[in-house]
């Protein structure tokens, strides 16, 4: 854990936070590299845009119900452990997949088996790193390591998607065999790692039964606080409204002709303000009460996507994707910092599992609404009646006294889940 010395240095002094950062961001730059390669070889492979289309349903699906007992599994099993099996098991998923698609053996359904079998060990193994995390810095930190991770995610995912089609373009298969080589990297990072034996591992019953007793468990405890559940309910809200309209302004920009390569450029700026805003976060989220910091980043946020009422332009656009994205790293600080600093080590993945997937419930459907609603009420419509919905969770959270009554980080000792 961090003591109150490590305060004033830099988490890079922290024992175990370099290992655990290499093997954090091996394993996202692994992930960024193959992502715009899977839907480029789905479609190659099967040759039908129905298929492809399919198999994203499949393998979203397989995330999700993974996820629903992957925070379970988390929290009754070693972080070190479930980070080396993680970055073991995808490295070698990922080298399979490049040697048959070198070799000439790479059909579709092999292809599906393999990114299926990735998607399951995402699902479940995703709260593990997250979990690992706020032990090596502890509670009092996490917010200032969740700023940090924020720039990093953008930077990764900037560089990733480029890397990723120029692999692709020198040799189909190389973006595995890079994948691979990431997790490598994660593998290796991960065994440095030295983390302190936790309890609740040992005392863990084995068995189907006290597993589903464990899982039932933790989500009854992460709805019975009713700040996670204000928050959920605020955030879905809020990501369904913010993501139709990210999808109506991609469909509005390929409707209207604008050259592919300005459309590219906005995820690329969205990054850019991101990398920025997590800068920003780090250096004052220990400082911004978390109640009325929310409150104000949600309704600046809204504001930002205002302008689309009235343009679609351009330029419009981008000024929009500047002002929605440079808040977000501190928000994230703000909210999971204080959440997830404040829900002990054993029901760290539990917790993690059912806020997201809480969320991801709220957020699902709403690229559908977009293609559907866009052809009948337009593209300033569609907007209007979206920030209806961002309206209405910056109206809870400002309404909301639990929420509104969260302090800033070093108070966090007097309030409670």
């Amino acid at each position: 854990m961090a003591n109150a010395e490590e305060k004033k240095t830099s988490l890079f002094k922290i024992p175990n936070y370099p290992a655990w950062f290499g093997a954090d961001t091996a394993m996202l730059t692994g992930s960024a590299v193959h992502w715009i390669v899977i839907s480029l070889m789905a479609y190659e492979l099967s040759g039908s845009v129905t298929m492809a289309g399919w198999f994203f349903t499949i393998r979203g699906i397989m995330s999700v119900v993974t996820q629903v007992v992957g925070g379970a599994f988390v929290d009754r099993h070693d972080h070190r452990t479930l980070l080396l099996a993680q970055s073991g098991i995808c490295g070698l998923l990922w080298l399979t997949m490049g040697i048959l698609y070198a070799t000439g053996n790479l059909t579709f359904m092999r292809f599906m088996l393999l990114c299926l079998s990735s998607s399951a060990i995402f699902g479940l193994l995703d709260g593990t790193s997250n979990a690992a995390l706020i032990t090596v810095v502890g509670p009092e930190r996490y917010a200032e390591a969740e700023s940090l991770n924020q720039g990093r995610d953008a930077a990764v995912r900037m560089a990733g998607s480029p890397l990723g089609a120029t692999l692709y373009g020198l040799w189909t298969a190389a973006p595995f065999f890079a994948s691979a080589l990431c997790d490598a990297v994660a593998f290796a990072c991960s065994l440095s790692l030295r983390l302190p034996e936790r309890p609740e591992v040992k005392e863990a019953k084995p068995g189907v039964r006290a597993f589903l007793h464990d899982l039932i468990e933790g989500w009854q405890w992460v709805f019975a606080s009713k700040v996670i559940v204000s928050a959920v309910i605020i955030m879905g809200l809020f990501e369904f409204g913010a993501f139709a309209m990210r999808q109506a302004i991609n469909l509005e920009m390929v409707s209207t002709g604008v050259d592919p390569l300005l459309i590219s450029l906005i995820n690329v700026i969205s990054g850019m303000a991101t990398l920025v805003g997590s800068m920003v976060s780090s250096r004052v989220c220990d400082q911004v009460p978390v109640g009325r910091g929310v409150v104000l980043i949600l309704a600046l946020t809204a504001l930002g996507y205002v302008p689309l009422v009235f343009s679609n332009s351009y330029a419009t656009v981008v000024l929009s994707t500047i002002v929605s994205s440079l808040p977000m790293p501190l928000f994230a600080a703000l909210v999971n910092g204080f959440v997830f600093s404040k829900t002990p080590v054993d029901r760290q993945g539990r917790t993690r599992a059912a806020v997201m997937t809480a969320i991801m419930f709220f957020g699902s459907g709403s690229g559908a609404l977009a293609g559907e609603l866009l052809p009948r009420i337009g593209f300033h419509g569609f907007v209007m009646a979206m920030l209806v919905l961002v309206a209405t969770s910056v109206t809870l959270a400002a309404l909301n006294p639990r929420i509104r009554a969260i302090p800033a980080s070093p108070e966090w000792d007097s309030v409670s889940l």
